[in-house]
Formats: C-alpha cells, sequence, structure tokens
C-alpha cells in the first residue's frame, strides 16, 4: 500500500499529465482562452504545493489526507474547531513568498485577471489589464522565460509564450512535490 504523501503526488502528476494534454490540443485548435484557464490552474496549484511543503509536518499530513479523501482543507485551532483553508488564507500565505515564488503568484493574479476576459475575439484582453498587472506579466515573462518579451505587448505577442511558461510551471510544480 502506498503512502498518503504518495498517492497526493500520483494524483497532482495525473492531474499535470491531463491538463498538460488538453493544453497541447487546445493551443493546436487556437483556443487559447482555455489555454489560459489551464495554465490558471497550474498557477493555483503552484501555489497550494508551496503552501503544503512550507507548512508543519503534522499540517502537512492532516491536509495530504484530506486532499485525496477529497476534503476541504481544515485545521484544529486550539479550541478544536476546524478552521478551514480558503482562498483568502492561501493568499495571505502567498503574500509572504519571495524570488521566484512571490513573481509566480503575482503572475498568477494578474494572469487571472486576463483569463476572466473572454472576449478575445472582439478586444485584445491584455489592453484591458490594470498597468500593474500588464507590468507583472511582462516582469515575469522577462525573468523567467524570454528576455525580449517587450514590455507593451498584446495577446499576439503572450500567445507563443504561455507553451513554454506551462511547461516550466508543470517542471518546477514536479520538483516542489519533491518537498512534500
Amino acid at each position: 500500500m502506498i503512502s498518503e504523501k504518495e498517492a497526493y503526488k500520483r494524483l497532482i502528476s495525473r492531474t499535470l499529465e491531463e491538463n498538460w494534454k488538453s493544453f497541447t490540443i487546445l493551443f493546436e485548435l487556437k483556443h487559447y482562452g482555455n489555454c489560459i484557464s489551464l495554465l490558471c490552474q497550474e498557477l493555483d496549484q503552484v501555489i497550494r504545493i508551496l503552501y503544503l511543503s512550507k507548512g508543519r509536518m503534522h499540517e502537512k499530513d492532516e491536509l495530504i489526507s484530506q486532499a485525496i479523501n477529497s476534503q476541504k482543507w481544515f485545521l484544529l485551532g486550539a479550541d478544536r474547531k476546524k478552521i478551514y483553508i480558503t482562498e483568502e488564507t492561501i493568499s495571505e500565505f502567498a503574500t509572504s513568498l519571495e524570488g521566484w515564488e512571490k513573481a509566480i503568484y503575482e503572475f498568477g493574479l494578474a494572469f487571472k485577471s486576463l483569463s476572466s476576459n473572454y472576449n478575445y475575439i472582439l478586444k485584445d484582453p491584455v489592453k484591458g489589464l490594470k498597468d500593474g498587472e500588464r507590468q507583472k506579466i511582462h516582469a515575469y515573462i522577462a525573468e523567467y522565460h524570454n528576455p525580449d518579451f517587450p514590455a507593451d505587448f498584446a495577446l499576439a505577442n503572450l500567445i507563443p509564450e504561455i507553451t513554454s511558461i506551462f511547461e516550466r510551471i508543470s517542471e518546477n510544480l514536479r520538483l516542489d512535490m519533491e518537498q512534500l
């Protein structure tokens, strides 16, 4: 029998494989909005894995057990009441990250704003981003993927980059899982 930690790693690995297969098919079909949505899922998963890997061992084991049993994440407080781990909890944790981890979190936030605009055919959604969001996307891509990525980028500049971004994030997720 495998450990819960190993079961969790397998679950994440299968999800990564499934998302990559979906991503490549959708990219080939030029369904870029769906590709961006899948990339956002991977970005969320990175932050969750970081949350687990940087947590206390007993908490990590408890959250992993809950994940493989399809339960919402929670910890028991001093009063033995459940304290649920929410998106807000994860976001608060993520603000303490540094370096690449912080960059990936900020990139993910900005990218989510991009993914919420599904009017790709009539309007470039990049143009609707706030300046700070555009700067975070640019800074991340220029730093970690393509140093020549233009600061005044449009969706047409972003599309060729998303495959390498997805691959690198998946690669880093696999490495981060080893820290569990």
